[in-house]
């Protein structure tokens, strides 16, 4: 039995979580991202080609950069045994979903697709595609609380604003800007972007921190 690797490339688009979607070669379906792994082609080579493939049109230097910052993470969603669920599917599909950040999301191949639309009834997204989606929807609150999740959605360099909105639209719940800016300079995850007494109004992660958001979490 066959080991296929399905990736799920996330990103945020204006007010909602996307996801990118690519047609299913042997239908009309729309599918995610995936390849067959072998004896030569292990799961971070999986992962690696499928984002070449995804992110070909990028600047070569900068993807580089990201492929080897503590930015590039993926996260697992699930391992299923795809001739249990599906007739005429016997594979093992290992699914693991990944945020893409805002300067390579614009430009990677395939359809963005409003996360939660891709539930409707008009839908296309193949059936097993909707069981991966919903399982790595469901992670998401976790991802955003005690991970570095949010961050490697962001550009490099944000506002608190960026940063609280987002945070508000992947966890659905409404953050209070008072609480929020309290929370983050007790977590001190921040470094501001100015020196001097001028007001800071960009920052980047500190990603030497991560770890604090795994014990204390970005959110309560």
């Amino acid at each position: 039995m066959k080991t296929e690797l399905f990736l799920i490339p996330i990103a945020a688009v204006s007010d909602s979580l996307r996801v990118l979607v690519t047609k299913d070669p042997s239908s009309d379906r729309q599918t995610f991202p995936s390849i067959s792994l072998r004896q030569d082609l292990h799961l971070h080579g999986g992962i690696r080609r499928i984002l070449s493939d995804l992110l070909s049109s990028s600047h070569l230097a900068e993807l580089e950069t990201w492929f080897h910052s503590a930015r590039c993470k993926d996260r697992i969603v699930d391992v299923y045994d795809r001739d249990l669920l599906f007739e005429q599917s016997q594979s093992i599909a290992i699914v693991r979903a990944i945020a893409l950040p805002q300067e390579f999301s614009a430009n990677a191949k395939g359809i963005w697709l409003d996360a939660e639309n891709l539930f409707s009834q008009d839908s296309i997204l193949a059936p097993d595609s909707r069981l991966f989606l919903r399982e790595c929807l469901n992670q998401v609150p976790l991802w955003v609380k005690n991970t570095t999740f949010t961050f490697e959605l962001l550009s490099q360099i944000f506002s608190i604003q960026d940063l609280r909105l987002l945070v508000g639209m992947l966890s659905n719940q409404e953050i209070d800007p008072g609480n929020f800016h309290r929370r983050l300079k007790r977590l001190d995850i921040l470094r501001p972007l100015v020196t001097g007494q001028q007001r800071v109004h960009r920052w980047e992660f500190a990603w030497e921190k991560s770890d604090i958001l795994g014990a204390e979490g970005l959110i309560p």
